[in-house]
């Protein structure tokens, strides 16, 4: 079986393998640009089988678009799952699954508009009884009919594939015209030194009399040569052909290389149900590559029904011989819970198996469990040797978190530079966290004006791909003018992209600009959706704001019950504010039941943190004996400490003090002043006490003008003292 092991290694590898990969991606490109759709598949599929990513993501588009190949969704979900778990790049898995479905939404579209034209042509139907036949003792026989049913559907790619062979010159040569020795002279061993020294004509002539005579090494060997196109131009029919042979006398390897054959339609009718036949038999030999396919159909129910527990089941006997990438979907279906019970820690043990392989992202996964402490032990040291590994090897993602680790002292002492020198790493791959988290460090790094104009680049690149709390920085810059020239429209415009992600700060700046008419129309309703959406999320500027508008019927009709739960819900959480507003509620009876006892208590838990209009309020309640013992001491140094909240009542009251010569030194000079700044703001009690002292020349020159003007304007709000006053004067 040695020489299986070797031509088994060929099937995955064409003859233009050799050339650099580049010049093939270029070839492929051409060929495609020219039409020749089949040629630029054929080319992507040997790379993408090699792992070449940016192959596989052509494949995938090429899959979905049915350009080259019959359109299959599912293998477009393949190639396109198999090149994001190698790509280093999110952005460029979401740049290709975007093309992809933009690409396939235009050709439903032109495929609509041309219906409407002309009804689409008649297909034949295709049968499976010819495939199903090839197990036959003369595999020859069997696909000759299968070759003449299915020649348009099956075979048009192999023609166009033949035609458009840089490599191969001869034509297509059928197995009987091959020139071969006769079978009593026939040698496998002459075969394989002749296939050894790439003499792959002799070493066909060798084996072929062998295979017809049924040995199994041949057999499995001559279809490898035509499935490689080595001594006879490729051609799947007669490797299918071969391939059946060896498959129905037991060979797993004959089995699964069949089984691909009929995944994808080649050489024979494309036959998913006959493609998981020859997969399981070949699986239940534990065939790993079989064993991962069969998982792959299960997956996607493809031949079968979907199954994710059988899937499961084929991936994990893959994982268990030590396939990389098995193991790597054994972790995902263990921590995505797809085909069993979420378990972390298995997804661990296999993650561990993954990167102790070098994958790449195995590595990097299992750094963020260690992380956080999921399903390991937590461990930020391990986290960040797992994420330096990976971002050695160029993982993006990775390199964001070692910058992370670096900026936190997660794992590592925290070093800035560090953090930066990797966080350009994977910003340079265009990765949007690590942009947005550089651009952070840039406008913390003293200020520079090209160090803020990049933050709002890599803002900007973040906020392309997603980023939410890049959107949210960009609209900080804009309404700043950070980096930027302020732009109240722009600002509006990221505050609100982020808004729609979820973000429960940028819902709050949404609504509070929408609620102002800054960058956008003045919108009430529309500010009160948004406050409600960061308030549901715990954002207590958000529920401090929505209990104003319910306060003022604004975007909503007004209803003070609805406006106490919001501030209530604001005051509990430590708000001074709310804590003051919910104060002045109970005191008023304002939406509440009006209760001094609760004012006194809101009140004081605002005047704690030194809320100054709380302390004035508290003051009052203590110099009357609202709620509490009446006590005017407290109530003097109460309103000394809230002066510069300029509270009227608390400065009238204040003035009142030192009218007197209560509990300080009398002094009119320093009574007129806050009776003053308390008239000012129109307090009817300061107007007539102002227009008193001036009546009386107490502080200030006697004016009985200024009496009479003061006396007027308390009067006004029907002050009664004012109004006897003023009788008074003007009726001496």
């Amino acid at each position: 079986m040695r020489l299986n092991i070797i031509t088994t290694a060929l099937l995955a590898v064409s003859l233009v393998a050799a050339a650099d990969n580049s010049e093939i991606m270029t070839e492929a490109k051409t060929a495609f640009d020219d039409g020749r759709y089949a040629r630029a598949v054929e080319l992507w599929q040997n790379l993408a089988m090699e792992g070449v990513k940016s192959a596989q993501f052509e494949l995938a588009k090429a899959y979905s678009l049915g350009q080259g190949v019959e359109q299959d969704p599912l293998q477009a979900s393949y190639w396109l799952e198999q090149a994001a778990s190698n790509s280093t790049d999110f952005a460029e898995v979401t740049a290709a699954k975007r093309d992809i479905e933009r690409a396939a939404n235009q050709l439903r579209a032109e495929q609509s508009a041309a219906a409407m034209v002309s009804p689409p042509p008649q297909q034949a139907a295709v049968s499976n009884a010819a495939e199903i036949q090839l197990g036959t003792s003369n595999p020859a026989a069997a696909l000759a009919g299968a070759q003449v049913r299915n020649q348009q559907q099956s075979n048009d790619n192999v023609v166009a594939e033949r035609s458009a062979d840089k490599t191969i010159t001869n034509t297509p040569v059928a197995t009987t015209n091959v020139s071969s020795v006769d079978v009593g002279s026939a040698n496998f061993d002459t075969g394989m030194r002749a296939f050894n020294r790439e003499n792959y004509s002799e070493a066909l002539a060798q084996w072929l009399p062998l295979a017809q005579a049924g040995n199994l090494d041949a057999q499995f060997n001559l279809a490898a040569l035509y499935a490689n196109g080595l001594g006879v131009a490729v051609d799947y029919t007669e490797a299918a052909n071969w391939f059946v042979a060896a498959a129905e006398q037991g060979m797993a390897a004959a089995q699964y290389h069949l089984a691909t054959l009929f995944a994808n339609g080649r050489g024979v009718g494309k036959d998913d149900v006959q493609a998981v036949y020859w997969y399981r038999q070949a699986a239940q030999q534990d065939y790993l590559l079989a064993q991962y396919n069969l998982g792959y159909m299960y997956a996607n129910g493809r031949g079968v029904k979907q199954d994710e527990s059988a899937a499961l089941n084929w991936f994990e006997k893959a994982a268990a011989q030590g396939d990389v990438d098995a193991q790597f979907i054994v972790a995902n279906r263990y921590s995505d819970g797809r085909g069993t019970t979420v378990d972390m820690s298995q997804a661990a043990r296999w993650l561990q198996l993954a990167s102790a392989q070098n994958h790449t992202r195995a590595a990097y996964q299992l750094g963020l469990l260690y992380r956080d402490g999921n399903g390991v032990s937590k461990n930020d040291d391990t986290a960040f040797k797992l994420f330096s590994k990976a971002a050695e090897q160029g993982l993006a993602a990775a390199q964001r978190e070692v910058g992370a680790s670096y900026l936190q002292g997660r794992g590592v002492r925290a070093n800035t530079n560090r953090a930066r020198e990797w966080l350009e790493l994977a910003a340079a791959q265009q990765d949007g966290d690590a942009s947005y988290y550089l651009g952070l460090l840039l406008q913390q790094s003293g200020g520079r004006p090209e160090d803020l104009r990049r933050a709002v680049e890599l803002f900007e690149l973040a906020a392309s791909q997603g980023s939410a709390n890049a959107q949210f920085q960009l609209g900080l810059s804009f309404a700043n003018g950070t980096g930027v020239a302020v732009d109240e429209q722009q600002a509006f415009k990221w505050f609100e992209a982020a808004a729609q992600q979820g973000l429960a700060v940028a819902q709050y700046n949404a609504a509070l600009r929408l609620a102002n008419g800054t960058g956008t129309a003045q919108d009430d309703a529309a500010a009160v959706s948004w406050y409600e959406q960061a308030a549901a999320q715990g954002e207590v500027f958000a529920m401090y704001n929505l209990g104003f508008m319910y306060a003022n019927g604004r975007g909503v009709v007004q209803n003070e019950q609805q406006a106490v739960y919001w501030y209530q819900k604001v005051a509990e959480s430590g708000d001074a504010d709310a804590q003051f507003n919910m104060g002045l509620r109970f005191e008023t009876g304002r939406g509440v039941k009006q209760n001094d006892q609760q004012a006194v208590y809101w009140y004081q838990l605002a005047a704690d943190q030194q809320h100054s209009r709380a302390l004035a309020h508290l003051g009052w309640l203590y110099e009357k004996g609202y709620g509490v013992p009446q006590d005017e001491a407290r109530a003097l140094a109460l309103y000394q400490r809230s002066l510069d909240a300029k509270v009227p009542r608390a400065l009238t009251a204040l003035g009142m003090f030192y009218k007197n010569g209560r509990l300080v030194k009398a002094d009119d000079k320093k009574a007129v002043e806050l009776f003053s700044q308390a008239a000012e703001q129109g307090y009817a009690t300061a107007q007539y006490n102002l227009g008193w002292m001036y009546e009386n020349g107490r502080g200030v020159g006697r004016d009985l003008i200024k009496a009479r003007d003061y006396y007027q304007l308390a009067a006004a709000q029907n002050e009664p003292l004012a109004k006897a006053q003023l009788h008074r004067l003007l009726n001496p």
